[in-house]
């Protein structure tokens, strides 16, 4: 049962590394500009798209509160939990970081629908975009 563990945890943290974008590259750079419409000046941001024809971006990233203004006018929603189909790595996070009392969530379908969680505390924003 041990082994199962150390294996799940493996998976996740490997998903997680392998999900960092490098903004050097084209394409990563085009995900975070386009796509998602972030890049952070920490240049730390994960991303995992999910899904064959109409693709969910799953994303965290390093903030700062002037990067993330733009959610003052989002509508703010109560808590919820990770779609079932989001990667284990951004669920598991969203959730430990969720335990913050500063954790504010938000939801909006003004370009595409999209769900985010943002912590000033810790300045992480966990978004999604679903690409039509």
């Amino acid at each position: 049962m041990a082994i199962l563990v150390m294996l799940a945890a493996a998976w996740i943290i490997y998903t997680n590394r392998a999900a960092r974008l490098d903004l050097s590259n084209d394409d990563d750079s085009y995900t975070a500009g386009k796509s998602i419409g972030l890049v952070p000046a920490s240049k730390e941001i994960y991303a995992e798209g999910v899904g064959f024809v109409d693709q969910t971006i799953f994303y965290q990233a390093v903030v700062t509160p002037e990067e993330v203004a733009w959610l003052a006018n989002a509508p703010e929603v109560s808590r919820f939990e990770a779609p079932n189909h989001a990667p284990w790595w951004w669920s598991l996070s969203l959730w430990w970081h969720g335990k913050n009392s500063d954790m504010k969530y938000f939801r909006t379908n003004a370009k595409w629908p999209c769900l985010f969680a943002y912590s000033r505390q810790k300045g992480l924003v966990y978004g999604t975009v679903e690409l039509d």
